[in-house]
């Protein structure tokens, strides 16, 4: 299948859950991970005025243009990371928008191609970068210490035998470089061991952590959220598509602490905000896909949907770490991506 036709097949997770919320939106809206388009087309569909697309990748500007072509004054594409949303759409003379949706994590597109290294289902090289710029995981597995390692892959993997595996990374490339993705998964498979009764593969955990710390994801995440508020009016809409559980704990944090929740309000206290709610929650409880999407696509089992309207323009100030955000050493940048 060419990738034209992937792309004009292609729906996103939980659109129809997100549709039937939100059947008609107006305005512009912001697609913070444009990915293969599948939310921008839907909220064209929908009646946005004008979906402003961000993503980082490259390789969606061919689809990008496509869109271009069919909306050239609805649809805009814009390269950068969702985290600095502000300062891109500040460019384009815009000073708030209607609406913001993020499906974060990694895409389909990058998944589906064995080049571009993010998955171990096909061997490709170990690489994983987003933007295809700076550091990859390459040169995080081959030349970072044990002892970073062995954190990147507890804290953002959650990965109970971390210790293990990272010294068997350490282990192995004295022999030979770990440059592939089958190298890494095989090495992984063989410390952990395979067991039928679990539904994942050994190295899923190991791969998740990998790519979410040379993207610095969760970071970009809290800036995103941030960012969303101060662009959003009052009315306007922020919606979050999450798929790993340290993803949706900054996002359930966030938007707990934006409309005080009871849950939150020791938090507020703390950090001096006030009673007041600046969000309102349109689902009380995250939106998951049913058996029949994820039949259709295994990859959307974990995945939730949050949604909150904008109604008071403030925004609280709060410390990463209160929110969820992993405390990893400081040694980690050197191996991040641009």
């Amino acid at each position: 299948m060419k990738k034209a036709d992937i792309v004009s097949d292609h729906v996103p997770v939980l659109l129809s859950e997100f549709s039937s919320l939100l059947p008609e939106v107006s305005g512009v809206w912001i697609d913070g991970t444009f990915g293969y388009g599948g939310y921008s087309r839907g909220l064209l569909n929908s009646g946005a005025t004008k979906v402003i697309a961000i993503d980082m990748d490259p390789d969606v500007l061919s689809c990008a243009n496509d869109f271009e072509k069919k909306w050239p004054q609805k649809f805009k594409i814009l390269a950068g990371n969702f985290c600095y949303m502000n300062e891109l759409v500040s460019n384009l003379g815009l000073k708030s928008v209607s609406g913001v949706i993020l499906d974060v994590g990694i895409s389909s597109m990058q998944v589906d191609y064995p080049s571009r290294g993010f998955s171990f289902k096909h061997d490709g090289p170990l690489d994983m970068r987003m933007s295809k710029k700076g550091a990859s995981a390459k040169d995080l597995i081959n030349k970072a210490k044990e002892s970073l390692i062995s954190e990147v892959l507890l804290k953002y993997g959650e990965e109970r035998y971390a210790k293990v595996i990272a010294k068997r990374i350490v282990e192995t490339r004295k022999e030979y470089p770990i440059d592939s993705t089958h190298k890494l998964a095989s090495l992984i498979e063989k410390v952990l061991g395979t067991n039928q009764q679990h539904k994942i593969h050994p190295a899923t955990r190991s791969f998740q952590a990998i790519r979410m710390a040379i993207n610095n994801e969760l970071p970009n995440l809290i800036g995103g959220l941030a960012s969303a508020n101060e662009l959003l009016e009052i009315g306007g809409l922020l919606a979050v598509i999450t798929f790993h559980s340290l993803e949706d704990r900054i996002v359930k944090r966030f938007f707990n602490l934006q409309t005080k929740s009871n849950n939150a309000l020791d938090e507020i206290k703390r950090i001096g905000g006030n009673s007041e709610p600046i969000f309102k929650k349109v689902n009380k409880r995250p939106i998951t896909p049913n058996l029949q999407e994820i039949s259709k696509n295994p990859r959307a089992r974990s995945a939730k949907l949050r949604i909150v309207r904008k109604m008071k323009d403030q925004c609280i100030d709060v410390e990463p770490g209160s929110l969820g955000l992993p405390n990893i050493s400081t040694s980690l940048r050197e191996f991040q991506c641009e």
